[in-house]
């Protein structure tokens, strides 16, 4: 996806009807996943211009690895969107940043987000809570709650338009895709269904060679990228030229000073496929494709000189750095179970995530370092005797010196916790 400046217990875990039990102790993890595979997609092309947005879906929940048994949620009433809402901020302790609580009405424990977006020049957060919820969350760079834009049910995936005047959100519990003035916050968006009102729910969005790129699938069907004319808003559901088909929805991500160029990675399969894609204005060249050596893929993020790809997938329990030429593994960001997020300053630092409950939750590199200059532990809020944070799959962004981290634990039902950090 176009990314803008973008203990250890015992727990058994269903998938698609698979149970993996994942027993992890202090020195070692014996895992076991599974490999959901569909039949590609058939091929359906139509045209559409743009279409009113639809209304918001019921929430969808699903078991992950890696965490103790939680307290039982206290159930919370929904909460009512506001244009200018006040945020809920927790005083830390001297030196260790802010956290503010932000309620995703919907948002489902744990597993389910969608994406935490830098807007570099307007100088906010957009914030997505993933299948379930139905807001795009917008902050300052300080965490102040700036605005709430309802009606995007699944609000996940985004990217900004090559000026920044319009951010995308991909709806996927529909098959819609909502476009969002950035001076105005009025709606609008992309129809990208089927004409046999099958659902596509799609995931991801990413801009190249003048097209709008967007990945789908729901739960246990077909998936594929897609492909919109942004002038007209005719549509292709089908477009990647691929030697393994797709088979569940993936993140996309550009790549710096190749812009004819996009990464794609699968989340729904384990391992999962990455490819490499050439975008023309019709279609996608598959141009490199391997798997991950584990899991499916929670984030992707380019170096700013567009050479390598750094993919936390889960397993293995490091953050894999890859050729963005070739997909063959360069270099190793040495972190713990379970690699889960990751952003790349302008600079090339990078700041890699993992969702550990006993261990650090980020830590900091220099481009190509092998020892961290900086870790992060959450652990639970100040004055709070819950289980720890963990952060969530894909909930990290950098921009300057701040780290923004989206935390959440299972006793705070429909919310998730903003951490900002400081970096020395």
């Amino acid at each position: 996806m176009s990314r803008t400046a973008r203990g250890k217990r015992v727990r058994m875990w269903t998938v698609g009807g698979v149970a993996l039990l994942l027993l992890a102790a202090s020195g070692g993890v014996a895992a076991a996943r599974d490999d959901r595979t569909s039949d590609g997609p058939t091929r359906d092309k139509q045209g559409i211009g743009v279409a009113a947005k639809p209304g918001p879906a019921a929430s969808s929940k699903s078991p992950g690895p890696g965490r103790k048994p939680r307290p039982t949620p206290t159930p919370s009433t929904t909460s009512t969107s506001s244009p200018t809402p006040t945020p809920s901020a927790t005083t830390p302790p001297p030196g260790t940043g802010t956290d503010i609580k932000i309620p995703l009405p919907g948002f489902a424990f744990p597993f389910r987000f969608g994406e935490i977006l830098v807007d570099e020049a307007r100088g906010r957060l957009y914030i997505t809570g993933g299948k379930g919820t139905d807001e795009l969350v917008v902050t300052d760079l300080d965490g102040g709650i700036l605005r709430r834009v309802a009606g995007i049910p699944g609000a996940a995936g985004m990217t900004l338009n090559p000026d920044g005047t319009k951010l995308l959100v991909t709806a996927s519990d529909r098959d819609w895709i909502t476009v969002v003035d950035t001076t105005t916050y009025e709606t609008g968006g992309y129809f990208a269904g089927k004409t046999d009102g099958t659902m596509t729910c799609p995931r991801d969005v990413a801009f190249a060679s003048g097209q709008l790129w967007f990945s789908w699938g729901c739960d246990n069907a077909p998936a594929a990228i897609g492909r919109i004319d942004p002038e007209t808003g005719a549509y292709d559901l089908s477009v990647a030229v691929v030697d393994s088909s797709i088979s569940s929805a993936t993140l996309l991500a550009n790549v710096p000073g190749q812009p004819n160029i996009l990464i794609a990675g699968a989340t729904g399969t384990s391992p999962a496929n990455l490819y490499r894609f050439e975008a023309t204005s019709t279609q996608l060249l598959q141009q490199a494709w391997r798997r991950t050596d584990g899991g499916s893929v929670k984030q992707l993020a380019v170096t700013p000189d567009g050479s390598q790809v750094i993919v936390p997938s889960g397993a293995p329990y490091y953050h894999p750095t890859l050729s963005a030429t070739d997909l063959t593994e360069v270099h190793r960001y040495p972190t713990v179970p379970y690699p889960n997020a990751v952003a790349i300053r302008a600079d090339g630092l990078v700041v890699a995530g993992t969702n550990s409950s006993y261990d650090k939750d980020v830590w900091v590199f220099e481009p190509g370092g092998s020892t961290p200059i900086a870790t992060f532990e959450f652990g639970h809020l100040p004055n709070q005797e819950t289980w720890a944070h963990n952060l969530v799959d894909g909930g990290l962004a950098v921009h300057g010196n701040r780290i923004y981290a989206v935390t959440e634990q299972g006793a705070e039902p429909e919310m998730v916790t903003l951490r900002i950090r400081t970096l020395e």
